[in-house]
């Protein structure tokens, strides 16, 4: 049996496509001991399948994740993976070091989350400095053997590269799904991502806002992690506009458990706003709102051609607030509709957008990187 390293040095090792999908597919297959060194968080590693194993980064300030790179490069040199995988794009100048290594020649594949490039862009990085990174970046990518893009779009960007890619999108995989589960009582809007400014915290916020103002009657739920600063800034808004009746910010919480959470709930959000990076992107949790039967409301420069075609949410001018109030209300208003969108959204994600469809595209991608090695 092969010996399969499924890294980063940015997520938290619960992070559902590196973990619940990657890393369970790989493991699945009987070829490999897959060992998962990802980033600590609030949860504790249980449950873990046959020949999976778990192995804790500690979680460092983003300028000292640097850090976290001795013991991953003395952890490769010392047991050879034959196969690494990697999420983030700091460490593709690991990735270059451990090319370096005498006599070793492992099969490195880098899982591109996202187009860096396009995100410097929305930072106003100096052309110059932006230039220079395109420049470094297309240097290290020649390390690795292949290169997976969770977007499509990311393509245009990385047309020079002359390794095997495929596009693995990050559907959804719930072995767990329960049926039949009862709703909340109250009507619940949910959000179940990272949480930051770029992905509408304040959005979310300012639709709770205004629904109080027009006296509906609802609960909303945000599950899942950000900065400490960001959350904090979130909190104080909940108790300066008296919201703590209505919102709840539920902090991270398993898979398993956030799932169950969404099938209880009647509408689902995605709030983000127009970064290059998400343009004309398939932002997961849509997905996952999905698979669980619940409709949602999403930003109208997202997963625009699965709207038309199934029905199952609604778009929304993110920066115009009165357009997100009246598509909320208009949900909350007739739940019966919100009801057979969600049941649209269901049969959807059964016979399109799952996991089981992606994992086949993942699964051949390693056995042609293997066959060449």
């Amino acid at each position: 049996m092969k010996l399969f390293y499924n890294i980063s040095s940015v997520h938290p090792w619960s992070d559902t496509r590196i973990y619940f999908r990657q890393a369970f597919t790989h493991g699945g297959t009987g070829k490999y001991k897959v060992k998962h060194i990802a980033v600590e968080n609030n949860l504790i590693p249980g449950n873990i399948p046959p020949n999976i194993e778990v192995e804790l980064l500690p979680k460092r300030p983003k300028k000292k994740r640097a850090l976290n790179w001795i013991p991953l490069y003395k952890k490769i040199k010392k047991e050879k993976p034959d196969v690494i995988q990697f999420h983030d794009p700091e460490l593709l100048i690991l990735m270059k070091i451990i090319r370096w290594i005498p006599h070793y020649r492992p099969v490195i594949v880098y899982d591109m989350h996202e187009n860096v490039p396009k995100v410097l862009m929305r930072k106003k990085i100096p052309g110059f400095a932006l230039n220079m990174y395109r420049q470094l970046e297309r240097k290290l990518l020649k390390s690795c053997s292949g290169v997976v893009f969770a977007e499509s779009t990311y393509k245009d960007d990385y047309r020079f590269l002359t390794c095997p890619t495929v596009d693995v999108y990050n559907y959804p995989k719930v072995p767990f799904m329960k049926e039949n589960v009862t709703k909340e009582d109250v009507f619940t809007f949910i959000y179940l991502g990272s949480i930051s400014a770029i992905r509408g915290g304040e959005t979310m916020l300012h639709l709770a806002k205004r629904l109080v103002e027009v006296k509906k009657t609802f609960h909303m739920k945000i599950i899942g992690t950000g900065s400490e600063e960001y959350i904090g800034q979130l909190k104080t808004f909940i108790l300066d506009n008296d919201l703590g009746e209505y919102v709840s910010l539920e902090g991270g919480m398993a898979f398993d458990k956030a799932f169950e959470a969404i099938q209880r709930a009647h509408v689902g959000m995605a709030f983000l706003v127009p970064n290059p990076n998400f343009i004309g992107g398939k932002t997961t949790k849509c997905f996952e709102y999905m698979a669980a039967g619940i409709p949602f409301l999403v930003s109208d420069f997202l997963i625009q051609d699965e709207l038309e075609k199934w029905n199952c949410g609604m778009s929304v001018d993110v920066s115009d607030i009165d357009d997100v109030v009246q598509k909320a209300v208009d949900l909350l208003d007739s739940p019966g509709m919100a009801a057979q969108m969600g049941e649209r959204g269901n049969t959807a994600y059964k016979q399109e957008y799952n996991w089981e469809k992606e994992e086949g595209k993942l699964r051949t991608l390693f056995d042609k990187l293997e066959s060449r090695s």
